[in-house]
């Protein structure tokens, strides 16, 4: 019964943030992803609240695969390849930023942290791919269990509050610093002017069923996914799982009948809320204190070092704001969290490419963490 009110919360509470969206500015202003992850934060951390964090993490990890096609239906892909160049740059300036931060830690670290190189290479494996690859070059390296659930932990923490910053000041911050965003043209992804309900009885039904049959070739999309990883693998491998999804969104964008569907995008935003929420509950205050000092330490070295170092790249190559943060999101976090960020700052034009930057990511992060391993272990 308890499972079930939390479903019902995490999933109606983004509802009355769309509706209080179209009713007062200032939920338009403080952003619905931030208001809902604040929620799922307050909700996680007071004491004698109900929560089965294990029900909230799998919503939030089946949540992005399904709203990843929705969004992408309405995509110009075409739009896409004209603005792809300046996002290849900043993503590249982002892995070797990271890189760089990861070895950093691993000096200063390398006398009070063991396993020091092996830390500095799950760093660069999660901060150009995203938590699959830290797991896998932690186990590729032997690296000790402990270690590997501290650092992930620790991660999990740090990214929350940079999470915070991304979707709140971070675009304010940087347009003192960094050039703004030109658009090329039409907006890639096409929001519906209308609010579904304002709508009269039949468009209502028509507009539903199109969702519908949305929502039923997502899940298949998802289903053949995590079929096709199962069966490359024998796991539910997530870059695998993106990249299908993903390639069912492209693939059926250039579909007619699929791309005139109503409030595709709309639909996916909703879960993309509910995924905030989820996410936000599964933030342990409590635990952020418990954490070894050193291991956060450098986490917080190879995240923050990252971060700030491809500031200074963008700085350097004239990177416009919303790029060097949709490609800082990519790396940081992986292709997930590319559309909530996108939303936040305002700017659906960045989504394709984020997102495609977050998938090369997670196809280099393995390799990178066994380069930087290499290295780190001469110090």
């Amino acid at each position: 019964m308890l499972q079930i009110i939390q479903i019902l919360i995490i999933f109606a509470v983004p509802m009355g943030l769309l509706w209080a969206q179209k009713k007062y500015k200032v939920v338009k202003t403080l952003s619905p992803i931030l208001i809902a992850y604040a929620i799922g934060i307050v909700w996680g951390n007071i004491p004698g609240l109900p929560l089965d964090r294990g029900l909230s993490m799998t919503i939030s990890e089946v949540s992005v695969p399904l709203a990843i096609p929705l969004i992408l239906f309405s995509a110009d892909f075409l739009k896409w390849i004209k603005s792809a160049k300046k996002t290849v740059v900043s993503f590249l300036l982002m892995i070797l930023a990271a890189f760089l931060a990861a070895l950093l830690a691993a000096w200063i670290f390398r006398g009070t942290v063991d396993e020091f190189a092996k830390v500095s290479g799950m760093m660069i494996g999660v901060y150009t791919g995203g938590t699959p690859n830290l797991m896998a070059v932690g186990m590729a390296l032997k690296a000790n269990q402990n270690t590997i659930v501290l650092v992930n932990a620790c991660d999990q923490i740090i990214g929350g509050a940079y999470f915070l910053l991304l979707i709140s000041v971070i675009k304010p911050l940087l347009s003192k610093i960094l050039p703004a965003y030109k658009s090329e043209g039409p907006v890639a992804i096409e929001e519906d002017k209308e609010y579904f309900m304002e709508l009269d009885k039949d468009k209502k039904k028509k507009a539903a069923g199109g969702i519908f049959i949305a929502m039923l070739i997502c899940i298949a999309g998802l289903g053949v996914s995590v079929g096709i990883a199962l069966l490359l693998t024998g796991e539910m491998n997530v870059a695998i799982i993106m990249m299908g999804v993903t390639t069912v969104g492209v693939g059926l964008s250039f579909v007619k009948k699929i791309k005139k569907i109503k409030f595709t995008f709309d639909v996916g935003q909703y879960i993309i809320l509910a995924f905030s929420l989820a996410l936000g509950s599964l933030v342990d205050i409590q635990e952020m204190l418990k954490m070894s000092p050193q291991i956060l330490g450098f986490v917080a070295v190879a995240m923050l070092g990252a971060i700030f170092i491809h500031l200074i790249f963008a700085i350097i190559f004239r990177i416009d704001v919303d790029t060097a943060i949709i490609t800082s999101t990519a790396g940081v976090y992986g292709p997930a969290f590319v559309i909530p960020v996108a939303n936040a700052i305002k700017n659906k034009e960045v989504i394709v490419a984020g997102i495609t930057s977050g998938l090369v990511g997670y196809a280099v992060g393995n390799y990178l963490g066994l380069l930087v391993y290499t290295i780190a272990k001469l110090f």
